[in-house]
């Protein structure tokens, strides 16, 4: 039998209130027959005119501050497109100054440009699409006027025959502009011309060589066209001189690179980023002080408003002054008139109000009629109250401010695992679980503050079961003034809800047989995979497989057994993935798995997607074991990487299952990609690297030796040289197979290797008397190793070779990072006797700066270089230019890939100390190499 609700309960409540209500209706029926003859008769007039003239007051109030608000939001916007402006404006000189660094970086890092590869390179940058304005990029050299003779005939020499200065004229200095491109117009035209005879670009010129930074000239009439424009300037400094001081980089001033631009075109190019609507004008001045000159003008408005608004920027040196002003348009587009429908709804309500008003100053009569009808109504209302709240099946409270609970009512009290008596008084903290109660109190505050909150799920445990509850909170209105407040507070059970929610959110993204996503969820993941890969420039695979000969299976054997194996299948490939990625069933026997983040490039993405492949494959392969017999099925696999351009996961989807379809167009149980002639190369490179493996062990790997002479022809030394002989490709050249080692990692082996054969050989000649150097290439990888220097001075202890005679190649690469750590370690090495040598020395990033500083032995001219000597007169100063700077820096040179008599007698009349080539020798194996030198003849 259910305990009775105790007298405190929510239905005195409603009783009290109808009463109060029967009796205010009582009373105002015998005051309303009193007042009717006391009342003064200026009222109904005066009260509802003084009503209207304060509600249209307040209508104007807000009419006025909403037409304040809207002229404030104009000017906002006008002042963040005038800030836009001027931020694009900037963006676009930043970028013109990224292109002078670029090709001054360009002119500073070669001795001596060629045009046809200057122009190239400007062409790359295609100025005329990506920065409009920009006319051409140029090389002004500043020269001596004792050099001015052997300039011209250098230029002529280099293609220019009609090369002269311009203008004529003898002046102390010159500043012709040597090279620019691109070579079109009146550019050609340029070549010669004295930039120091123009005043505003002498100005800038000056400023740049004197503060080293970028400088923009005035106004000027440009060169190339003759319309006016600007002068941007970079100067270009000796590399070795000491540019701390003005004097200082006037000294090592050598040239400067230098760009013209239009301020037009730079503005009509920037018309889709700027607001169209707003008035522009551009004022140019040297400085704080400096006049200003309008450079550039749009119409300005002074009708749309009094908007107007400076922002100044700091280009090269010069100050612009951007002044701005709203057009007519712009006002229009900002004008809000929102509020007059409002304006015009208070006038209205005013009006109305004060009608109403008149109503009720006129109307107290009929207020005694329609209270005794009310209280009938009031009686009704409260019996159908009580019946209503006893058929709500939900639990309902009423609760405090703290959420302590004072009133119970519910017609669920069977739920409940205690007495509903046993709540009163208690707050819902302690009757709910704690990790409900916060929840609950964020309800009840949000009730306090908007009077209402729904939403809130909670759940409890009761008789052993988990129920899911919905927990809507009202704030009630006190019928005392001041008094606490106090909130009805409704509890339903929407277990079976959740339930439902949890059984169709399985039905719709999860397949029913083996648990694994389905295709709808497949496509939610790989639409995020997508995404995630275009945001962060990593590439992801899509591995679409279908099992080969499963029809047969499922047909011969029945659904059961092959819903079995589809099972088996589901879990092999669960257990192979990484977090993160998905395997998905889209139905029958087709699979597909969504790799994440494979690589950072689409060859070592394709590599690694391939030996995702070649796992899945293999885990297919194994048999099945269902019901104590052993069942065979393999699997087809297309493979396609992600992202492409314009490609959706539809896309990929049909892309990979196109791939699958050729692996079983193949014989099945085979692996494709949907791009064919990435199949063809990854699968290529990863063959190549497991040969590359097998090699090492297998003896396949040689160490060949190649003579190095001095001047009369006798062998100083050597420099090893691996081959390798594959027994079904044949002889491998290293160009294939080193940079396959490299990127695996392989390198590292096969570098010890070497170092070890280099040892072994040189403590074989040490027994013999014979003290000849070995050079052996050590890579950048191998070089980083944290333990590099160890194992060189074991291996030096273990072979008993004296580290004088080893010399360790290193690339100019090497040298580009981390420079201070790179010279740290190679001091160490050196002070174990071992010697250092640059190879292919020229080809890289050559740098007197670094060969001073760095404890290197030697030197080694790339072949490019002494392939065409002494014939061609620039790779003939070339070679001799290295010599000279190694005779100063007392290394010794040895010249690569010398193959003719007059290569060798030219590289010894210059002094070169040691040659190499196939004048000499070819490379011949180290074993034979040795005895050889050990038992001459």
């Amino acid at each position: 039998m259910k305990p009775q609700l105790p007298p405190t309960n929510l239905q005195p409540g409603a009783d009290s209130v109808v009463a109060d209500a029967l009796r205010a209706g009582g009373l105002s029926a015998e005051e309303g027959d009193r007042e009717a003859t006391t009342r003064r008769p200026w009222v109904p007039l005066v009260l509802p005119a003084l009503v209207v003239l304060l509600m249209l007051g307040l209508t104007f109030l807000y009419w006025h501050s909403e037409e304040r608000g809207a002229r404030a939001n104009r000017d906002k916007n006008f002042q963040v497109a005038a800030d836009q402006i001027a931020y694009n404006l900037k963006d676009r000189m930043a970028t013109y100054e990224v292109v002078l660094r670029g090709a001054k970086g360009y002119f500073e890092g070669s001795e001596r440009i060629d045009r046809e590869e200057f122009e190239a390179y400007v062409g790359a940058l295609r100025l005329a699409e990506t920065r409009p304005g920009l006319k051409a990029i140029s090389l002004i050299q500043r020269l001596p006027a004792a050099a001015l003779q052997s300039h011209a005939a250098d230029m002529r020499a280099r293609g220019f025959p009609a090369y002269r200065m311009q203008p004529d004229g003898e002046r102390a200095v010159y500043a012709p502009i040597t090279h620019i491109a691109p070579p079109v117009g009146d550019n050609l035209k340029l070549l010669g011309f004295d930039t120091l005879t123009v005043p505003a670009a002498q100005e800038a010129l000056d400023r740049a060589r004197d503060t080293g930074e970028l400088a923009l000239s005035s106004r000027v009439a440009l060169l190339s066209g003759g319309e006016p424009g600007f002068w941007v300037f970079l100067p270009i400094y000796s590399a070795s001189a000491d540019t701390r001081t003005v004097q200082g980089r006037r000294d090592a001033l050598v040239a400067w690179v230098s760009a013209q631009f239009r301020l037009a075109d730079v503005m009509g190019g920037m018309r889709k980023e700027i607001d169209a609507d707003i008035g522009l004008q551009i004022m140019d001045s040297a400085g704080a002080t400096g006049a200003d000159t309008l450079v550039f003008g749009t119409p300005m408005s002074t009708t749309a408003s009094t908007l107007l608004s400076n922002r100044v920027l700091e280009l090269g040196g010069r100050r612009w002054t951007l002044q701005m002003a709203p057009l007519s348009a712009f006002a229009l587009r900002h004008q809000d008139d929102s509020h007059l429908p409002v304006a015009v709804l208070g006038t209205a309500m005013s009006l109305l109000l004060g009608w109403f008003t008149w109503l009720l100053a006129t109307g107290r009569e009929r207020t005694a009629a329609l209270a005794r009808s009310m209280t009938a109504e009031l009686r009704a209302a409260r019996d159908d109250l009580e019946s209503t709240l006893n058929a709500i099946p939900d639990l309902l409270f009423e609760i405090d401010l703290d959420g302590r609970i004072h009133h119970y009512r519910s017609a669920r009290s069977d739920l409940l695992a205690v007495p509903p008596e046993m709540f009163l008084g208690r707050r819902l903290v302690d009757v709910v679980p704690p990790e409900a109660a916060t929840g609950c109190h964020a309800a009840l505050a949000a009730a306090h503050h908007t009077g209402y909150s729904a939403g809130h799920q909670y759940r409890l445990e009761l008789g052993g079961d988990t129920h899911w509850f919905e927990l809507s909170i009202a704030r009630k209105e006190s019928a005392v003034q001041g008094g606490a407040p106090r909130f009805i507070a409704l509890s339903r059970d929407i277990t079976e809800r959740k339930q439902a929610e949890a059984r169709t959110h399985q039905l719709a993204y999860f397949d029913s047989l083996t648990g694994l996503p389905n295709r709808r969820m497949l496509l939610d993941r790989l639409d995020h995979a997508l995404y995630s890969a275009q945001k962060a420039g990593q590439v992801g695979a899509l591995l679409y497989i279908d099992l080969d000969n499963f029809k047969q299976i499922n047909d011969a054997r029945g659904h059961p057994l092959g819903d079995a194996l589809l099972l088996q299948v589901s879990k092999r490939l669960s257990a192979l993935l990484r977090g993160g990625d998905t395997v998905a069933r889209l139905g029958g026997d087709e699979f597909v798995v969504l790799l994440h983040n494979v690589a950072a490039d689409v060859e070592s993405a394709g590599r690694a997607a391939l030996l995702v492949a070649e796992e899945v494959r293999a885990a297919l392969e194994t048999p099945y074991t269902i019901e104590t017999h052993l069942y065979s099925s393999t699997g087809s696999i297309g493979i396609t990487l992600f992202p492409k351009r314009g490609e959706g996961v539809e896309d990929l989807l049909r892309e990979a299952d196109t791939a699958m379809y050729r692996a079983k167009d193949l014989g099945r149980n085979r692996i494709r990609f949907y791009e064919a002639a990435m199949q063809a190369d990854v699968q290529e490179r990863l063959a190549l690297e497991q040969d590359l493996k097998k090699a090492h062990a297998e003896g396949q790997l040689a160490a060949f030796v190649q003579n190095q002479v001095d001047a009369t022809g006798s062998v100083v030394g050597g420099e090893l040289l691996m081959r390798w002989e594959h027994p079904v490709r044949g002889n491998v050249p290293p160009s294939r197979f080193i940079p396959i080692a490299e990127s695996s990692g392989l390198i590292l082996r096969m570098g010890d290797w070497m170092i070890l054969q280099a040892c072994e050989a040189l403590a074989r000649l040490q027994a013999a008397g014979r003290a000849l150097s070995l050079s052996v290439n050590v890579s950048e990888r191998q070089f980083r190793q944290d333990d590099f220097v160890e194992r060189i001075r074991h291996v030096l202890a273990h072979t008993g070779a004296d580290p004088r005679n080893l010399i360790l190649e290193v690339t100019e690469s090497l040298l580009i990072e981390n420079l201070d750590d790179t010279i740290a370690r190679m001091t160490e090495i050196v002070q174990l006797g071992v010697r250092f040598s640059i190879d292919d020395f020229g080809t890289g990033y050559s740098s007197l700066a670094y060969l001073k500083r760095l404890p290197l032995y030697e030197l080694k001219i790339d072949k490019s270089f002494v392939q065409d000597t002494p014939d061609d007169p620039n790779d003939t100063a070339i070679v001799q230019s290295i010599l000279s700077v190694a005779r100063h820096l007392n290394l010794r040179v040895v010249a690569e890939g010398v193959e003719t008599r007059a290569q060798a007698d030219f590289l010894t009349g210059s002094d070169c100390e040691c040659l190499q080539g196939y004048l000499f020798g070819r490379p011949e194996p180290i074993a034979a190499w040795v005895d050889r030198i050990v038992r001459p003849g």
